[in-house]
């Protein structure tokens, strides 16, 4: 059976007019120097991001282990870490266990995946139930009932929220709908779309398919399709498409090196991340030859003081690589340097940080297994005498992981 393979991917044309396309602003567009900042890569420091570092080390009883390679999202008051089948909130200061939300499974209040997204104007975690529902849950774990997606058989892959409306934002990985964003409301009734900003590619047939490989850059999850006529397409999963940012909801696409503020159903250029000769144009970005110096812009993650990002060079290649970047909101300086290196603690001497989710409040956290914060102890005997490390000298083989959070400045 034939399978149309569409990858909504490419870059956007600031200048269209047209309802649910980039309008044009007055305020002056803010640009982060990726060109200059990859010319002069420099050691990130942790400093940049925060002022200090807290290490929260999770309860660990019978009733709340976390999974292999667990996520987290930072609140208010609670850090929830979910892994493939589980979902438990801790709280963010002691790190107690708190509750177990929801269930896998097939019954009416089960979900189809333990990633939840958080709606700060209700405090209650949605969760995908494929083909077309979200299933509410409270931090307690209570079932709080269920959004009808309104757009069968299609469904977004991730969301955002506002006081009145919920925004879904289509990967298109398979196929093409011709939607980028959709906006309906908790009644299950769809308010209005947004067409994809992207140029639609050619139909592909499941013949024209040579290999799909499966790989991990920085944050990003990539599915990475090379075809018989020697093309290549890529789709980006596991980051932030759609967030919030001082009740904005801010929208940046895969191969697009613009954020966009989402107003209704009209989208405003807000930030631009200049590539200069690193850039990926939308006429270039299935070329599978002579782009290795080209830069996806991958994941970000924006606070009030700094906008942490994520850049891939050589997508395409055996050996792409990725840099970690830091814009100073203030400063306006932008600093890069390779993701392998991660981000040198020169605040407490531990380990490097990776930051893996932020919270509205300006940290940043990562989630990291308790063996290995045991192994690296072990490794640097004087930097662990260090009296800020002192809760990680009580983990055992057994323990839950730590999760290591920034103090905004």
């Amino acid at each position: 059976m034939k399978k149309e393979w569409l990858y909504a991917v490419g870059l956007v044309c600031l200048t269209a007019a047209c309802t649910g396309t980039p309008q044009s602003s007055t305020t002056e567009l803010c640009s982060i120097d990726v060109a200059g900042a990859m010319e002069k890569p420099a050691e990130l420091k942790l400093s940049e991001l925060g002022s200090d570092v807290r290490y929260v080390s999770l309860e660990t009883t019978d009733s709340c282990l976390v999974g292999g390679n667990p996520d987290i999202l930072l609140l208010d008051e609670e850090i929830v870490v979910f892994s493939r089948q589980t979902c438990l909130v801790f709280d963010k200061e002691s790190g107690k266990f708190l509750s177990k939300v929801g269930h896998l499974g097939d019954d009416p209040e089960a979900y189809s995946t333990a990633a939840p997204t958080y709606n700060d104007a209700n405090g209650l975690l949605y969760f995908m139930r494929r083909p077309g529902k979200l299933q509410k849950y409270d931090l307690q774990g209570n079932y709080r009932g269920s959004v009808t997606i309104p757009t069968p058989p299609d469904s977004p892959s991730d969301f955002c929220f506002t006081d009145s409306s919920i925004i879904g934002h289509y990967a298109n990985i398979v196929g093409d709908n011709g939607r980028a964003l959709l906006l309906f409301n908790e009644a299950g009734e769809q308010i209005d779309t947004v067409p994809s900003l992207l140029p639609v590619l050619p139909d592909r047939g499941i013949d024209d398919i040579n290999s799909i490989n499966v790989k991990r850059q920085g944050n990003a999850g990539i599915i990475l399709t090379t075809f018989q006529s020697g093309d290549a397409s890529a789709s980006i999963a596991g980051i932030p498409f759609l967030w919030k940012s001082d009740n904005e909801i801010r929208y940046k696409e895969s191969f697009n090196d613009t954020i966009y503020t989402v107003e209704g159903n009209t989208l405003t250029p807000y930030i631009a991340f200049s590539t200069g000769k690193w850039h990926w144009g939308a006429e270039a970005r299935t070329e599978s030859k002579d782009n290795e110096k080209r830069l996806l812009v991958g994941c970000v993650f924006e606070t009030d003081n700094t906008i942490f990002f994520q850049c891939i060079r050589g997508l395409y290649t055996d050996e792409p690589e990725t840099f970690n970047g830091i814009y100073d909101r203030k400063t306006n300086i932008t600093r890069m340097y390779a993701e392998k290196e991660g981000i040198k603690d020169d605040l407490n001497g531990f380990m490097a940080f990776r930051p893996k989710a932020y919270s509205a409040q300006g940290e940043y956290g990562m989630i990291v297994d308790a063996g290995k914060v045991m192994t690296w102890m072990e490794e640097n005997p004087e930097a662990a005498e260090n009296e800020k490390l002192s809760v990680l000298k009580e983990l055992t083989d057994d323990s839950n992981p730590v999760v290591i959070i920034t103090v905004p400045k």
